[in-house]
């Protein structure tokens, strides 16, 4: 008889430490897939050099390219996100209002060996590191596209 009890109190037991593993494990795994696929933000500094040069092609981009014509800028923000070498990939993201549309469209401008910018919402901004700015990204190239 007391091994039939001992066999049901060790299966309670080990029910019991299989239920609060499979709880406590399940939630940390949530929370991690919804952290890991939203955009990190740092303190860190990106180059001078860098920011100017994606401020000034994004502004070159938006010029020469029409329509859309944006009317307005919002959001911009600076970031990262390590290639395959040790050289990290460096990106302008924001938003710019539609003159033709009248609605807010995402912009991606990436430093490559020039140069890309793509319209609408992008993968590279969801990936991106970004770097904690203040407004003035969004007022410089406000300032760039107007001259």
């Amino acid at each position: 008889m007391e091994t039939c009890t001992m066999k049901k109190a060790f299966n309670t037991i080990a029910f019991m430490l299989f239920t609060f593993m499979l709880v406590s494990c399940n939630p940390n795994n949530k929370i991690e897939k919804i952290e890991s696929s939203t955009v990190s933000s740092v303190n860190e500094i990106i180059p001078d050099s860098v920011v100017r040069f994606l401020i000034m092609s994004a502004s070159s981009d938006f010029k020469n390219h029409q329509p859309p014509t944006p009317t307005d800028f919002r959001n911009v923000k600076i970031g990262y996100f390590a290639s395959d070498k040790t050289e990290n990939i460096y990106l302008l993201c924001g938003e710019f209002l539609s003159k033709e549309d009248k609605k807010w469209v995402e912009f991606t401008t990436i430093k490559t060996s020039g140069y890309e910018q793509y319209l609408g919402k992008t993968q590279y901004c969801q990936d991106a590191i970004m770097v904690l700015t203040d407004e003035n990204l969004t007022r410089e190239l406000k300032i760039k596209f107007n001259e």
